[in-house]
């Protein structure tokens, strides 16, 4: 349905900086691949310079951000670098003969997937571009989508959305303030020690539970999975908070919290709770909930707000079905909580030292990835993995014809995994994308909304 019309390779429009690149050890143990997202627009106006404007803007904004225009490369012991040589990023034409509402809500399918550039990987990895964004014309003019494919090495969701959003603003016709540049070097997280032994245990790293009885995983990686969205208005975000925040007081006492519960961590909590219960195992099933926490400001000293690469530690929390399911939310937003806090600067540096002190960084790797892809164990169930986007301005990408009117994930996940974003009207309603299997959905969806 969707036909590419041109495809352009967009290179910095002055010369840039040479050499490599030497990426962090948090960059080396995030997925090789890139995140897949979609933004839709709907402009009052005419749009015929839309792809001369993406193009213009392109050029220029690869001059602040120069390593989206280099390509990726293997060093000693499978370390990845980048190399500075300005090959440029990847910019499609296409148009499709679908209008926008033979899309349905844009969660991914095999309608959404052809939205996105198509990235082949089986070529050598340092021919694929870490950026390449397709702009498609849905059926008469009534609107397009900028697909965009962002390789996940060289920066976390933060750093990819300050760089959407800055190009936006350079095709607006502004110009990026000294404050909004971003902030290239890692070797603040370059360690010259020899790698200590870890200082914690490091749960989120042990091989996550699978379902009780049961070993032969083969079978349950098959399962169907759904894509969708769900949507929870302010009052019902209101809910969720009242009720995580209704012992609030009880949890302060035993575990000494100083604040009520926040948003992700009710609505976190509260999806895990969902999950355990629409999955209906065994009271004793073991569940883990994995999920990262931005380290800019928790390292000491602090990373520049600006820094651009992957500034993420991996972190869990863990109970039993019959815990989560029948214990107040507060109980299981306190799991989240404790979670979140346990990623301090010595934790921090002590994942990190887990990293180096591997021969070769396949290894590492398998460590932090070996449950997130296909040919992995199956953790769909009974287990869960959470993001947060809601902190993230990614409706800001203004590119001259008026803010996104949707903005989501296109990318695929073999396991059970949710995006909890805020809409685009800005009345705090909030976006949950989901990723769910199809047999469990309906029970998940009756709780979801039947508990608030």
């Amino acid at each position: 349905m969707v036909t590419i019309t041109t495809s352009h390779t967009i290179i910095p429009e002055e010369s840039t900086p040479t050499g490599r690149l030497w990426l962090a050890d948090k960059d080396q143990v995030v997925c090789v691949r890139h995140t897949l997202t979609i933004y839709l627009y709907k402009p009052e106006h005419n749009t015929e310079k839309v792809l001369e404007t993406l193009k213009t803007s392109l050029t220029k904004i690869l001059v602040h951000y120069y390593p989206m225009a280099g390509r990726l490369c293997y060093t000693e012991g499978g370390r990845i670098e980048l190399n500075l040589n300005a090959k440029g990023a990847i910019l499609l034409e296409a148009e499709t003969t679908k209008s926008m509402n033979d899309y349905g809500d844009f969660s991914h399918s095999d309608s959404t997937k052809d939205l996105v550039p198509i990235i082949d990987y089986n070529q050598p990895i340092e021919e694929i571009p870490p950026f390449l964004v397709q702009l498609t014309r849905f059926q008469n003019n009534e609107g397009f989508a900028i697909g965009v494919a962002f390789l996940h090495p060289l920066a976390d969701g933060l750093g990819a959305i300050a760089f959407i959003n800055s190009w936006a603003k350079i095709a607006r016709g502004e110009a990026l303030e000294p404050t909004e540049l971003p902030f290239f070097d890692r070797t603040i997280l370059k360690f010259s020690h020899t790698p200590l032994e870890p200082s914690f245990e490091h749960m989120e790293l042990k091989p996550l539970p699978l379902i009780l009885g049961r070993t032969d995983t083969s079978e349950e990686r098959k399962k169907k999975r759904i894509a969708t969205l769900l949507r929870l208005s302010p009052e019902q975000v209101g809910k969720v908070k009242k009720k995580a925040n209704e012992n609030v007081f009880l949890a302060i006492k035993e575990k000494g919290s100083t604040r009520p519960y926040s948003r992700f961590e009710a609505i976190g909590a509260h999806i895990w709770r969902c999950a355990s219960k629409a999955r209906e195992l065994d009271v004793n099933q073991q569940s883990v909930v994995r999920f990262n926490a931005d380290i800019r400001s928790r390292m000491i000293p602090p990373l520049s707000k600006n820094y651009f690469g992957n500034a993420l530690a991996l972190t869990s929390t863990q109970g039993y079905i019959g815990e989560i399911t029948s214990k107040p939310l507060g109980y299981v937003s306190q799991k989240i909580r404790e979670a979140t806090e346990l990623v301090t600067d010595e934790f921090i540096r002590s994942q990190i030292d887990i990293v180096r002190g591997f021969k070769h960084m396949d290894d590492a790797r398998d460590l932090f990835l070996g449950n997130e892809n296909e040919n992995g164990p199956y953790f769909g169930n009974p287990n869960f993995q959470l993001t947060s986007w809601m902190s993230m301005p990614v409706y800001e990408a203004d590119f001259g014809w008026g803010k996104p009117i949707y903005f989501g994930v296109a990318s695929v996940y073999p396991h059970d995994r949710a995006f909890i974003l805020l809409s685009p009207n800005g009345d705090g309603s909030v976006i949950v994308c989901l990723y769910f299997q199809i047999a469990h959905f309906g029970l998940f969806k009756e709780f979801f909304y039947g508990d608030i």
